[in-house]
């Protein structure tokens, strides 16, 4: 498959440079370009079916932003040619001095893109990735892009990181597992000390 348009994995796009993608081209969730998908959709009406303004409201709205890149570059574990274009840009926010508020989702939402572009499957929760050679896509896109991860220090975040690596060395349920096991944890709140 030819993408319409060839991101250079071997380093991020500069967050100010989304617009240097041709979304119109990609394959998302609901199909080509934007889309609204209604006001009862719990989106605001500015990034709905939107990537690039999806991308660029982690700035401003990283809550609303999550929900609609989650919507519309991993669709209940579909990854898509949208996804392996948004992934330098997620990584590149994630690698940034964002606090691990906005970091853990977004390294949850890699994973999730990790799961997803590991396999085809015909039915279940990480769907597959759609459409010719999108899992390559998806993969080599999260390779290079999880290099930029290493300034994450966290250990719960470390703790994510390392099992997307292991998965796109080598795609197995296991280590599929390992990284669904590593999100729910990431996304877990922290205990308090009336916990313990």
């Amino acid at each position: 498959m030819d993408a319409p348009c060839q991101p250079n994995w071997t380093g991020f796009v500069a967050l100010s440079e989304p617009d240097q993608v041709d979304w119109s081209q990609l394959e998302h969730a609901y199909g080509k370009s934007a889309v609204s998908l209604g006001p009862g959709a719990g989106f605001p009406t500015n990034i709905d079916g939107d990537v690039v303004r999806s991308l660029a409201a982690l700035r401003t709205d990283p809550g609303q932003a999550f929900n609609a890149l989650y919507s519309n570059i991993c669709h209940q574990g579909t990854v898509y040619q949208a996804t392996a274009h948004a992934v330098p840009f997620i990584a590149a926010v994630a690698a940034g001095d964002v606090p691990d508020g906005i970091r853990t989702p977004l390294l949850a939402l890699l994973g999730g893109i990790a799961i997803g572009g590991s396999y085809v499957a015909p039915n279940g929760y990480h769907s597959r990735a759609f459409g010719e050679g999108v899992d390559v896509l998806v993969t080599e896109s999260l390779a290079a892009s999880v290099e930029g991860l290493a300034t994450i220090r966290s250990p719960r975040l470390v703790a994510l990181i390392h099992p997307i690596r292991l998965l796109l060395e080598e795609p197995t349920d296991a280590r599929r597992a390992a990284v669904e096991s590593a999100v729910d944890l990431a996304v877990a709140p922290l205990p308090t000390l009336g916990d313990l």
